[in-house]
């Protein structure tokens, strides 16, 4: 079977798109759009920019293989950045950037105690397991 090219699809005017200024769609798509109230109630349910955004750097936080290890660590027990640092093999300054990029994104967060900085899971960061 051969694969479609995604450029045809959407450079044909005959099979998605406007036609004489009309919506020419399939009849399902129609249908579907039509109940959720059409491309203004489509629109209107997207979530906002904030929340795209926000949701972007989650994806963008998970995304690395060495962040995933740290979330994965995290969900067993608190730890601080020395034993991070063994999970990961990474150094003090890759780490750095690993944890602030993950406590940025809300995934994890930290507290002193004593000499000590350590990092835990939030509940945003558990449900992304």
């Amino acid at each position: 079977m051969a694969r479609s090219n995604k450029r045809d699809i959407v450079s044909n005017e005959e099979a998605c798109c406007q036609i004489d200024g009309k919506l020419n769609l399939p009849e399902d798509i129609r249908r579907d759009l039509d109940g959720i109230g059409g491309l203004d109630g489509l629109l209107g349910s997207l979530p906002d920019r904030d929340e795209i955004e926000s949701k972007a750097r989650v994806c963008k936080a998970i995304s690395d293989p060495d962040r995933l290890k740290i979330l994965h660590a995290l969900s067993k027990c608190d730890l601080c950045p020395c034993i991070l640092k063994e999970v990961v093999q990474q150094s003090d300054s890759k780490l750095s950037y690993h944890l602030d990029v993950l406590e940025e994104a809300g995934l994890i967060t930290s507290r002193p105690q004593k000499k000590w900085r350590i990092y835990m899971l939030t509940d945003e960061g558990r449900s992304h397991l």
